[in-house]
């Protein structure tokens, strides 16, 4: 009983530094609030039920909530229910937004996540790395090739 206890204190503390920037990333790497909210929400309840048998919440939080999200739009795409260049976020009002958001979505996912987190979320390379369960050397890599696919498409957008 007092393992759990302890165990639900470290994940509050977790969700209370994390929920936000973590549903940030997931909204802007899906494209969509609704996918965020529920792969965020599902992550941290998945992460009370396993207990102390997770060694990093943080860590797991963030893992688990993009592969959430993953199976999520797998699962809108195989019921013809998604569009690839709908974006539902709440706060997106400006034109050059809706270009960005649209050009991750032409990203590949480790791309999209590792901009994501690392240049809209503010997150180094070494940080970032244990969060997308990768090297930092990989998501450098990774970054820079979507920085150039994204120069390459939001170029011809304005020409």
């Amino acid at each position: 009983m007092v393992g759990e206890a302890v165990q639900a204190d470290r994940v509050r503390e977790v969700y209370e530094e994390q929920h936000v920037r973590l549903w940030r990333a997931v909204a802007a790497w899906s494209g969509s609030s609704d996918v965020a909210d529920e792969a965020v929400a599902e992550a941290f309840a998945q992460l009370v039920r396993r207990g102390d048998v997770v060694e990093d919440p943080a860590a797991w939080a963030w893992r688990s909530a993009f592969r959430i999200a993953a199976g999520e739009l797998q699962r809108r795409r195989a019921d013809a229910r998604y569009e690839l260049g709908e974006v539902s976020l709440r706060d997106v009002q400006s034109e050059q937004v809706l270009d960005l958001m649209r050009g991750l979505q032409c990203l590949s996912d480790q791309q999209r996540a590792c901009v994501v987190v690392c240049d809209l979320l503010g997150y180094s390379a070494e940080e970032a790395g244990p969060l997308l369960k990768t090297s930092a050397a990989t998501v450098r890599v990774q970054r820079m090739r979507a920085r150039r696919r994204l120069r390459s498409l939001l170029e011809v957008k304005d020409v």
